[in-house]
């Protein structure tokens, strides 16, 4: 394993996950045959809103190729999607980098794309598009067809809506999951987060800008799962926030966010990194509590693990942690990710998996060429699919421009 330094991190202990049969909504699924049926598309996708009425997550998709897992999480307003979220009009483009986020459509070959609100008694409920190989226009009698389509899947997401809001868990989960911006001074960023089948953990990760104009980026986990887990996991996220804002050394930030967890929450357990990047964009300083290695692209040269001198898990005892300045240069790529990206109980044939050939595949995945939304795609799409999940992923890759 190409490595800066050579410190192995300290795997954290998990609970145990309830298995459930991951996949999509057949009734959702079907509405999205049924539309590429009439409209002769490759491809039909649905999105849904959040809660705030903020973000488009994706839904369900069939054509492209790869995992939903892999597709991008789309702010209002920004993209395709997003302006059709926004202004709540049928829209249709030509696929481009600049037209449309999502990098699974770009690399299943789609060059058009038709697009129109899902509205349910006055609210937008997602954004329903069909994709196409070959560039078109479209006319009324097109989205006329998309439309009641649109109606239909509406009426299916009200039935799956109601069984999910009795979940607590769930709906937390997705309210604490951060608009990542695509842009931030000279970073460009995109994230992941996977839930494992069947439970919920406390997986998470953060990007923000900071009052002297730097950025802060975090990720983190939890130990435990369940909603005790992701309760913590919020008090963590907003105290960080917090402390980052008063606080420009990583190290001392953990500090106080460890002294925190040990005054205030009983028994609890987390590892995270959270790293600065200086308003010069050059240099990005980082201090680790017990977490996974993150990864560095630099142009022309192989990806490297950057293997912190970890200091403890928070929540342990208290610790003079250490904070460690690397250079950022044009064009590199730095990416975070927590342990469900690289631990596995068995290799498909019930063989012990290594951790370390799993970094090894990420690290070899991970290009400097690739803008982060790309890389977050083939990530997930090449690491888990749609294989099932025993531990949340969360995964988040910045660029300097």
């Amino acid at each position: 394993m190409n490595s800066i330094s050579a410190v192995a991190p300290a795997a954290a202990p998990r609970g145990h996950r309830v298995r459930t049969k991951p996949g999509g909504d057949p009734a959702i699924v079907a509405l999205l045959e049924e539309a590429r049926e009439q409209l002769g598309s490759r491809s039909a996708s649905l999105l849904t809103s959040n809660e705030p009425a903020t973000v488009l997550e994706p839904y369900a998709s069939i054509g492209l190729g790869q995992t939903i897992r892999a597709a991008s999480r789309i702010p209002f307003g920004q993209g395709f999607a997003g302006r059709i979220a926004l202004s709540r009009q049928p829209l249709s483009v030509d696929v481009t980098r600049e037209s449309v986020i999502n990098p699974l459509l770009r690399t299943a070959g789609i060059r058009s794309v038709l697009g129109v609100p899902v509205m349910a008694h006055g609210r937008l409920v997602g954004v329903l598009h069909v994709g196409f190989a070959v560039a078109r226009e479209f006319n009324g009698a097109d989205v006329a067809v998309l439309v009641g389509v649109a109606e239909r899947v509406a009426a299916a997401l009200a039935t799956a809506e109601a069984a999910r809001s009795h979940d607590p868990a769930l709906e937390l989960q997705r309210g604490l999951l951060p608009t990542t911006p695509r842009r931030i001074g000279e970073l460009e960023t995109a994230a992941r987060y996977v839930p494992a089948e069947g439970d919920l953990g406390g997986d998470w990760y953060d990007v923000f800008a900071l009052p002297d104009g730097g950025v802060g980026l975090v990720m983190g986990d939890v130990v435990g799962h369940g909603l005790p887990a992701a309760v913590v996991m919020g008090r963590l996220r907003s105290a960080l926030r917090a402390y980052a804002i008063e606080r420009t050394d990583p190290a001392v930030v953990l500090e106080r966010l460890d002294r925190a967890i040990r005054h205030f929450e009983n028994s609890v357990f987390a590892t995270v990194v959270y790293g600065v990047v200086t308003p010069t964009f050059d240099a990005v300083t980082l201090s680790s509590a017990g977490h996974w290695p993150p990864l560095l692209a630099l142009p022309d040269q192989e990806t490297s693990t950057i293997e912190l001198a970890h200091d403890p898990l928070l929540g342990v005892s208290e610790f003079e942690r250490r904070s460690f300045r690397l250079p950022l240069p044009t064009g590199s790529s730095l990416c975070l990710y927590t342990d469900g990206l690289v631990e596995r109980r068995a290799t498909d044939d019930g063989k012990p998996h290594s951790v370390d050939a799993q970094i090894d595949v990420v690290r070899h995945l991970l290009s400097a060429h690739d803008d982060p939304e790309e890389a977050c795609s083939r990530l997930i799409a090449s690491t888990v699919g749609d294989k099932f999940v025993e531990d949340d992923i969360a995964l988040l890759v910045v660029r300097r421009r």
